[in-house]
């Protein structure tokens, strides 16, 4: 089991030194995880360091390719509202 990056990731560097089992590194265009080395923090601590340091929702996946921090679970705005936010912003 792994977690992976995917290319929302902005290069923050955020996650890459808290990660125990060293497994995020630097690439092109975003950063990735090797799967080879992580244990989701397994065993180490209660939730994934990376998942609970990046400030971008939807960055990272899990295992099964669902969200780790999903839209709305950092900034406490439901998806369908900031969608109609960034509509009403949009038109303006």
């Amino acid at each position: 089991m792994a977690l992976k990056i995917i290319e929302s990731c902005v290069n923050c560097f955020a996650c890459e030194p808290v990660c125990p089992s060293q497994a995020i590194f630097a690439a092109e265009p975003h950063f990735l995880i090797d799967p080879k080395k992580c244990t989701e923090c397994e065993g180490a601590h209660a939730v994934p360091q990376c998942a609970s340091i990046c400030p971008i929702e939807g960055a990272l996946l899990d295992s099964l390719g669902e969200a780790i921090n999903p839209p709305g679970s950092l900034t406490g705005i439901p998806p369908e509202k900031m969608a109609q936010a960034m509509a009403e912003l949009r038109s303006h």
